[in-house]
């Protein structure tokens, strides 16, 4: 709550502060959707900045720079290599600076025919990670508490069918970019989203009924950028 407050708090004196440049001269011709445009972009800024989340940082950087290029007289540079830059710089802070898991078991087998790795994670607090490639996971604990997925420009598939969590449930740490993950969970959980998704998204299957007031809860952290979490039910 506090974030949101102080969130909010920048956002509306930035939104001010647009309002009166654009009665100053040589803001004077931007014009009020260009406006309303930047207070959108430096808001999705400024989350993005506090959620390092680098594709939100750097692409409104370059549609800011789109829109103020002819009024404030800018060096020209083509849209298309803007977005390109954007989307490099992007991937190059995401690759350099995101946390790294703890662990992450390298045992691993591919089936016959299959390009997918699969890899069976006896642990109540797994790690895995996957870049380039695609993987099946399929996890083995008795208490789970924790875990942390990373997949990158890649697929990863991971099954808590053989799961059983700590009695205070646990919290899974999943970080997707440029990929896609999908989480295979018991229909009787209950399933807690506090995922970051930016340019991204978090799709939650529908299921038949809800789960009890006591159910065993798992909680989804972490971020998506240019990519997609999916939760299957089983």
């Amino acid at each position: 709550m506090k974030h949101n407050n102080w969130f909010w708090g920048i956002f509306f004196i930035l939104a001010a502060v647009f309002v009166i440049a654009s009665q100053v001269t040589g803001f004077a011709s931007i014009g009020f959707w260009t406006i309303a445009a930047s207070i959108l972009l430096v808001a999705l800024l400024i989350q993005s900045l506090v959620k390092l989340n680098y594709f939100g940082v750097f692409l409104p950087l370059s549609l800011g720079y789109m829109l103020y290029q002819e009024p404030l007289n800018l060096y020209y540079i083509s849209p298309w290599l803007l977005l390109l830059a954007a989307v490099l710089l992007s991937i190059g802070f995401h690759t350099a600076f995101r946390s790294r898991p703890k662990k992450v078991l390298k045992s691993q087998r591919k089936p016959h025919g299959s390009e997918a790795t699969i890899e069976e994670i006896d642990d109540n607090n797994p790690a895995a990670k996957v870049t380039f490639g695609a993987s099946n996971k399929y996890l083995h604990a008795d208490n789970l508490k924790s875990g942390q997925f990373y997949c990158n420009f890649g697929a990863l598939e991971v099954y808590f069918d053989h799961v059983t969590l700590a009695p205070e449930g646990a919290e899974i740490f999943v970080d997707c970019s440029l990929g896609a993950v999908k989480l295979f969970v018991p229909r009787s959980w209950r399933i807690v989203d506090k995922m970051n998704a930016g340019l991204g998204g978090v799709k939650d299957e529908a299921r038949a009924g809800r789960p009890s007031d006591d159910a065993p809860t798992l909680t989804l952290t972490g971020n998506v950028s240019l990519g997609v979490v999916e939760i299957s039910y089983i």
